[in-house]
């Protein structure tokens, strides 16, 4: 008998970092848009949310039947991530190697996984304890030696790419280090991605430094032959805008013809977006990236749980609302659907979101 099929499913009642190997046939979801062979779909994030989009679009944009991808048909899907990471284990490499952060990396990694489960669950490994490997990931450090083996961190993610079969592609938005700077309205500003949700006070504006990296060619190419491109979900000045802070990337967007889409989150962040509405996660991104063309804004129509609501309250985290004017002034189309996963977190379900992208995909012309 052979090896059982398996998918790795993001397991939204542990958390971000928890996936688990599920045997059986793979998971499908329900009445997914028929979308034309040749389209190619780009996913811009990072963090929690991106993972989420790339597990439904994974299942949705490969054939069931197909055992492995070849590799001309992998650019169907590709995620390009933010490197401004610098908290937790990726915080800890990247100033003990000068590796770029590999977590957010790691995580989209897993999300787009077909192959052995094996290799899944160690690359999924996190290191208890109180020695100097508690808070590791597993799969962070063997990026981080790949990065060391190859001398090239883009190598070194194709190489794990390839060790975990994923189906689509990931790619850094740059190679070069970048810290994130975030200013106040008085003035004042604070350096690290990490350090910026502690400050709990409203931001004015994020910049990269230095703010002329350069972008990882092959991510400028995605973009360019993208016909659709979704921005989110994830945290919006510390995974989305980073990306679109690397001009390169903003100005392949602007030009690329593509259909532009931004997944809204459902909650605002505590010491990031509090009191944010939709049209001011919109109104940030054009302050930031005033070239970047947004189309359409998808959006949760499912309620969520009092229960939940006030759960989060707690932590200062509320629903967000969308108020029309701004979406009707730069011209987005708003888009309502269910999009909210079962569960005790509140977040998006991978394939409810992949279906309402999908649904977008199947509007572009032929």
């Amino acid at each position: 008998m052979g090896q059982p099929r398996y998918t790795v499913e993001y397991d939204s009642y542990l958390g971000l970092d928890r996936w688990q190997v599920v045997p059986g046939e793979r998971l499908l979801a329900p009445s997914l848009p028929a979308v034309r062979p040749t389209c190619r779909v780009v996913a811009l994030g990072g963090g929690t949310g991106l993972p989420i989009l790339l597990q439904g679009l994974k299942t949705a944009l490969f054939p069931a039947g197909w055992t492995w991808v070849p590799k001309r048909e992998r650019d169907r899907l590709t995620a390009i991530v933010t490197v401004a990471d610098d908290g937790g284990s990726s915080g800890r490499l990247r100033r003990a190697y000068r590796v770029l952060p590999p977590g957010d990396i790691r995580n989209c990694l897993l999300a787009l996984s077909d192959g052995d489960p094996t290799m899944a669950a160690i690359f999924n490994f996190r290191f208890s304890g109180e020695g100097e490997m508690a808070g590791h990931s597993l799969g962070n450090l063997i990026l981080t030696a790949l990065s060391q083996l190859e001398s090239d961190f883009s190598e070194a993610v194709e190489r794990g790419s390839e060790i975990l079969a994923i189906r689509g592609r990931v790619f850094p938005s740059t190679l070069e280090e970048v810290v994130l700077r975030a200013e106040f309205p008085d003035g004042s500003w604070v350096e690290g991605e990490s350090r910026i949700p502690l400050v709990r006070r409203p931001l004015s504006r994020v910049h990269l430094q230095p703010e002329d990296v350069r972008a990882l060619p092959q991510a400028v190419e995605a973009i360019r032959a993208a016909d659709l491109i979704v921005i989110g979900p994830g945290s919006l000045y510390t995974s989305l805008i980073p990306i679109l802070l690397v001009k390169e990337l903003a100005e392949a967007i602007a030009g690329s013809g593509a259909r532009v889409a931004l997944v809204m989150n459902l909650m605002t962040e505590p010491g990031e977006t509090d009191g944010y509405t939709g049209g001011d996660h919109l109104l940030a991104i054009r302050r930031h990236a005033p070239r970047v063309p947004i189309h359409t804004v998808l959006i949760n129509s499912a309620p969520i749980p009092e229960m939940l609501i006030e759960r989060y309250a707690a932590e200062g985290a509320a629903p967000i609302t969308m108020d029309p004017e701004p979406v009707s002034t730069l011209g987005c189309r708003p888009v309502a659907r269910d999009l909210l996963g079962v569960g005790p977190t509140i977040r998006h379900d991978p394939h409810k979101l992949a279906q309402a992208v999908l649904e977008l995909a199947t509007e572009l012309p032929e």
